[in-house]
């Protein structure tokens, strides 16, 4: 008892270090608008309009769902509620890979501590910390698979199988990239496993480890059918070579102990078949990102591999020097990953480096300060929530809205009477296509040119209008 006490305060001490980095680069700008998007999601659900009816996908459930609570709990905060989630994500990380590098691959605690800080040190892993507790769970749940997949090989228990099917379940449930995540695990289950096991059934062997993911995704979809949503959110992006290219090479900056381990245990297949699975799920992962695109950066494709630098360390040769090279190696992947962000990452996680050297960014919440300080006192607001989580967020609440659910809100969209007091719309000329659907269903609004409104706040990309009922027709 003592002893989980001792790991639970543990867990909270490094959980609240977590936060710092995270708060450093949100002091100077930086908020990813995978952040921006659960966050607001998590207000209006709860403290929106009570008629309020989603539209948009509820996918991923996992982090989603853990942040709602807390936000009903909290009763809301100015803080960003998902990054302390992510903070706990990223504390229970270090926490169980100090925990595991201890008691299962014999490490003294110095070497533990230096490894694991090396770890959690990387760019890349700061990034993802960064990037929302979306992106924290699918490490989570690589390191489980990837942890899992190993001890297969080597012992082939039942708790080694429940490992790699919790570690999937986990990785699906929390981001779209786990889904392709899951796919890519196929051909290294067959590798990975014990010939025993495929001798005897090998079909009993793939249908025990996909399971759990396939009847969650199975009722996912039944949900979403009949709440008559979309499973993703996101929008498949255009395919391109050279966005696929620098995924590989973001890998790369990433396996430099994975690769290492394998060839110097490459004459051990028992050693050397799964972690050369856990090389092949991440080399598929990124191709299948290639061909169905739901994550345009390329370093964040590669984060899943910050999951399988603790499972190869554990099988580093043990000698008196065994942390040095190791060190020396997880530093190495430290310069790599901070190279990959610059050169390689998309506009976020170019943003992040910014921020995290001390410069200031700008970020959609804060851009949308200014409208929302102005929208505080007013009542009767339309506005499309789903398309706007940034103004939404800046305000910290949505009970002044109304929202799609409402008759109100739905009749605009059709074409009806405008209704309520006030409707903000977000105008963005670069947008080949117009997201907010107040202002496709009202297209003279950007322009100024409808009668039955009154332009009473204009900032060029928010514009807000009072309800003139004198100009309806």
């Amino acid at each position: 008892m003592r002893d989980l006490v001792w790991k639970i305060a543990l867990w909270l001490l490094v959980s609240a270090a977590m936060l710092l980095p995270i708060a450093w680069v949100e002091a100077h700008g930086f908020l990813s608008s995978a952040t921006i998007q659960m966050w607001a999601k998590a207000i209006v659900l709860t403290d929106g309009p009570a008629v309020f009816r989603a539209t948009d996908a509820f996918f991923p459930p996992l982090p989603f769902a853990i942040a709602l609570v807390m936000q009903v709990v909290s009763g809301g905060t100015d803080i960003p509620l998902p990054h302390v989630l992510s903070a706990a994500v990223g504390g229970l990380l270090a926490v169980a890979w100090y925990y595991n590098l201890i008691n299962r691959a014999a490490y003294d605690r110095v070497s533990a501590v230096l490894v694991v800080l090396l770890l959690v040190l990387n760019p890349v892993f700061l990034r993802a910390l960064s990037e929302g507790p979306s992106m924290m769970f699918l490490i989570l749940g690589a390191w489980l698979f990837f942890r899992g997949l190993v001890n297969i090989r080597l012992f082939g228990t039942a708790p080694d199988m429940m490992k790699v099917a919790l570690g999937l379940l986990v990785a699906t449930m929390s981001h779209e990239l786990g889904v392709l995540f899951a796919l890519a695990t196929l051909p290294a289950l067959v590798l990975a496993a014990r010939p025993s096991l495929l001798l005897v059934s090998p079909s009993g062997y793939l249908v025990s480890m996909f399971f759990p993911v396939v009847a969650a995704v199975l009722s996912l979809f039944f949900i979403s059918a009949v709440l008559k949503t979309d499973f993703f959110a996101v929008q498949l992006l255009s395919p391109d070579s050279t966005w696929a290219g620098a995924t590989f090479l973001a890998l790369l900056c990433l396996l430099p102990v994975p690769l290492m381990v394998l060839l110097r245990l490459l004459p051990q297949a028992r050693f050397s078949m799964p972690l050369a699975g856990i090389v092949l799920t991440l080399a598929g992962m990124a191709l299948l990102n290639r061909v169905y695109p739901v994550q345009p950066d390329p370093v964040l494709v590669a984060a899943p591999a910050l999951g399988a630098i603790p499972v190869a360390a554990r099988w580093w040769t043990r000698t008196s020097l065994r942390s040095t090279p190791l060190a020396a190696l997880l530093l190495l992947s430290g310069m790599l990953g901070g190279w990959a962000l610059g050169a390689l990452g998309a506009s976020e996680s170019r943003a992040w480096l910014q921020a995290a050297s001390g410069r200031t960014v700008t970020n959609p919440v804060a851009q949308a300060a200014q409208v929302a300080a102005f929208l505080r006192d007013r009542e009767e607001v339309l506005a499309d929530v789903e398309r706007h989580p940034d103004l939404v967020a800046a305000l910290g609440h949505a009970r002044n809205f109304i929202a799609a659910g409402d008759p109100a809100y739905d009749r605009v969209l059709f074409g009806g009477r405008p209704a309520g007091a006030f409707i903000v719309v977000g105008v963005d000329q670069n947008e080949p296509v117009v997201r907010d659907r107040l202002l496709r269903a009202l297209p003279r609004l950007q322009n100024n040119r409808d009668s039955r409104f009154d332009l009473v706040y204009d900032t060029g990309n928010w514009m807000v209008y009072r309800v003139n009922r004198a100009g309806d027709t």
